[in-house]
């Protein structure tokens, strides 16, 4: 008897904890594509020397996954957005890179991005 009370106590503490994981694992798409644009964005401004116009063509290759829909970067300022889905949480992540451009490179990318609790480290 004790021995099931004591696995139905570990259930209780263990499944909310696992569900939170595996939303955070599904997220992690959503940031994996918002980085294959970054790597895209970055080398346009770097081979252009900063005066890009046409930064959107990195969002040109993107294909809807089963948790990330939709895939923009902006023309001029390369700010990248990335629209998650199917994650079940109510509010779906989104991630937003915004590069600092100076000099002709990107110096610096700052990342955003809802609701914190699936986001990694960097983006909260």
């Amino acid at each position: 008897m004790i021995v099931v009370a004591i696995i139905g106590i570990l259930a209780a503490v263990a499944l909310p904890a696992y569900q939170d994981y595996t939303k955070r694992a599904k997220a992690s798409e959503v940031v994996l594509a918002a980085s294959s644009a970054r790597t895209c964005v970055t080398e346009i401004v770097q081979s252009t020397g900063g005066s890009a116009s046409s930064l959107d063509t990195c969002a040109s290759s993107f294909t809807s996954t089963k948790y990330v829909s939709g895939l923009t970067v902006g023309a001029t300022d390369g700010i990248i957005t990335v629209q998650g889905r199917g994650i079940n949480t109510g509010d779906e992540p989104k991630i937003i890179l915004t590069p600092k451009i100076e000099n002709g490179s990107i110096s610096q990318w700052t990342c955003t991005g809802t609701p914190s609790k699936l986001m990694p480290g960097s983006c909260r």
